[in-house]
């Protein structure tokens, strides 16, 4: 296996080179494939996210370089912007793992964006989407097991070249201060250049076999989008986020305060209620913690309502009492119970909703608002299994849609909010793909689906307008609607019974009946299944060729999974392809507009962007966001227009 060579600059050399910055550059400007990293160390000493986050961080040592050969720089003594003219050359391909980190870190430092970017990270999901790593476990110094199935550069090493790396070093640069650096911790960077170069050999050989190279260079494109979003953040008012929490409090302590209620008088007798009364109380109290699962699932057993389902973290069946969860179980499997059952049942789930409000998004919520910038900065998974993209620390795709929220999120005296979504982004994509008659001729006339499938299901409802069951039989129509999500998701008439509370026969004829109004769609869903047992991997998007692979299913419940996956999947998939270039194509004109200091991209929600502006660009950017949007649809579907209309407000309201 090949080993570095690391030219250090900045205090004494490990090898007789000359390390004069000229000579570097001078080096570097005829190649045409360059791997770059940092190491980043705390600015204040006194912030949690210090070291990671680009407002609370400094560079300390920036490396670049070839298989060849590494530069490794101290940035804390030398000024690197000689260098720059390379990282942001169109003509040279940047390679690093997770490139996002650098990305931002640059951007916010030194004031400049690179570009032709090629992360190892974002290939290694793209290539494995849906496998898992074969590579066996190997022991670790510290003697513990070590399992390289992962998409961290560690992993990717041990898979690629055999080679067991030591990632602690990097923990040392946090507090690095004016230390000299040692011999690892210079060969630490270098590793961190080199091997991203081998391993890209590698990949791309399995690039051209897989065809995903069109996936990849959307993903490229995309991931300088992600960047600049995370960099600008929200604008975010704590003073409005405290008023709803003021609102929610007491309704949360009401909801427990009737919980604890219903346990006193009902189970008195039981185990969960103290009846153990002292000098200074009298009456009963609940011993249930309502916040600890652990008590809550205790005491559905004791109910018998407790459900099971496999956990995300051991991947086990285990009991739960996650608010879904149980809203699905009291409508399907528990209809039958005692009715104070049910009436418990109601009273946990307003309490789970109400818990929710000043807990997730309550005073702890504001942790994540960065201390230098007052915004909220979230962290986003540029991939997931379909392509599309998620949100954490903070998960700004599922701030809740009231009003009370949503409101929090405004902006600064002089700016606006620009914001815009697609209508019916995932039905559109779906009569691209199957071409039913039905809901195409729907979706040009302007009908409403769900009423459509309604009349269908209620034979009661066929000779009424969409606006009369809108408005007289919204129960219906909701039934319509709820079957639609279901089946596109690859749901069953058992899926419709479980989710509506319905018996299976029930379940049954509504799913028949969804399909007696889009008669072609289930010839359409057929023909995928067979198409990607078939070819073994569910093509989620031809145009770029995005792919989800899976292991050949040994039971019926797996083979249910891939089913489920191959018609949902394709669908969610090539929607966020359509976002993500929207992204692009949006940031494009806000660079060649010039409008880099006037005009903010700061949170994609699968088909939603949201973008903060100058007042006086606010009605220029509005028309120009639906234009990008729109031109991104028409790249994916061409039957009928998939339409973004943007709105200008004072905050997150859309």
């Amino acid at each position: 296996m090949k080993t570095n060579n690391p030219i250090f600059i900045g205090g004494a050399s490990l090898v007789e080179e000359d390390n004069s910055l000229v000579d570097c550059y001078n080096y570097l400007k005829n190649e045409k494939v360059l791997s770059i990293d940092i190491e980043t160390t705390r600015k204040f000493y006194k912030y949690e996210n210090e070291g990671l986050d680009p407002y609370t961080t400094k560079i300390v040592m920036f490396q670049i370089g070839t298989i060849d050969r590494q530069y490794v720089i101290d940035t804390r003594v030398v000024d690197i912007s000689i260098l720059f003219p390379l990282l942001i050359d169109p003509s040279i391909v940047i390679v690093g793992h997770n490139l996002k980190f650098e990305y931002k870190h640059i951007a916010h430092t030194y004031g400049i964006k690179i570009n032709n970017l090629y992360d190892t990270m974002l290939v290694e999901q793209i290539l494995f989407n849906g496998l898992q790593h074969n590579k066996a476990r190997v022991i670790q110094t510290d003697g513990k097991f070590k399992n390289y199935d992962g998409n961290s550069l560690e992993d990717l090493i041990y898979r690629y070249c055999e080679v067991a790396v030591f990632k602690g070093t990097r923990l040392e640069f946090l507090d690095i201060k004016d230390k000299p650096y040692t011999e690892t911790q210079i060969n630490y960077g270098a590793d961190d250049i080199m091997y991203p170069l081998i391993i890209r050999d590698i990949q791309l050989l399995d690039v051209e076999a897989k065809e995903v190279q069109k996936t990849l260079d959307l993903e490229f494109l995309y991931l300088p989008v992600l960047g600049d979003m995370e960099l600008n953040g929200m604008y975010f008012s704590k003073e409005r986020w405290t008023e709803a929490y003021d609102e929610n409090l007491p309704i949360f302590q009401k909801a427990k305060e009737e919980l604890n209620n219903y346990i006193i008088e009902h189970y008195r007798s039981t185990d969960f209620v103290n009846r153990q009364l002292d000098l200074f109380a009298t009456g009963f109290k609940c011993n249930i913690s309502w916040t600890s699962p652990k008590q809550v699932i205790k005491f559905f057993r004791h109910l018998n309502i407790c459900t099971q389902e496999v956990s995300k973290s051991t991947h086990k069946l285990e009991y739960t009492v996650n608010a879904k969860v149980v809203r699905a179980s009291m409508l399907a499997d528990f209809k039958d119970v005692d009715e104070s059952i049910k009436v418990f049942m109601r009273k946990y789930l307003s309490f789970k909703e109400a818990e929710q409000s000043v807990t997730t998004f309550g005073i702890k919520w504001f942790k994540y608002v960065n201390p230098i910038t007052g915004r909220a900065h979230s962290n986003y998974r540029q991939i997931v299994r379909t392509g599309r993209s998620s949100s954490s620390a903070p998960n700004l795709q599922n701030i809740p849609s009231k009003d009370s929220f949503r409101r929090a999120f405004n902006c600064a005296p002089g700016w606006k909010i620009v914001n815009a979504d697609y209508g019916g982004q995932e039905t559109l994509v779906l009569a691209e793909k199957s071409r039913e008659p039905n809901i195409i001729k729907l979706i040009n006339e302007g009908g409403d689906m769900h009423s459509f499938v309604a009349k269908h299901i209620y034979p009661e409802l066929k000779d009424l307008s969409d606006k009369v069951i809108k408005k007289e039989h919204g129960d219906k129509r909701q039934t319509a609607k709820a079957a639609g999500f279901a089946i596109q998701f690859g749901g069953s008439g058992y899926t419709i019974s479980k989710n509506l509370g319905i018996d299976t026969e029930a379940g049954e004829y509504v799913y028949d009946s969804y399909f007696k109004a889009f008669p072609d769609l289930k010839d359409y869903f057929e023909e995928v299944k067979a198409e990607t047992y078939k070819q073994r991997y569910i093509l989620i998007d031809p145009l770029t060729g995005r792919k989800q692979w899976f292991n050949t299913p040994s039971n019926n419940k797996e083979r249910g999974a891939i089913d489920r996956k191959s018609l949902n999947s394709p669908i969610q998939g090539c929607a966020g392809n359509i976002t993500k270039l929207a992204g692009v194509l949006f940031t494009r004109w806000i660079t060649k507009s010039n409008y880099n200091d006037c005009v903010k991209l700061t949170n994609i929600v699968h088909d939603e962007i949201n973008v903060e502006v100058k007042d006086e660009y606010a009605e220029e950017t509005a028309i120009a966001l639906s234009e990008c949007m729109e031109k991104a649809g028409d790249v994916w579907v061409k039957i009928v227009k998939l339409k973004a209309d943007a709105v200008i407000t004072e905050y997150w309201s859309h």
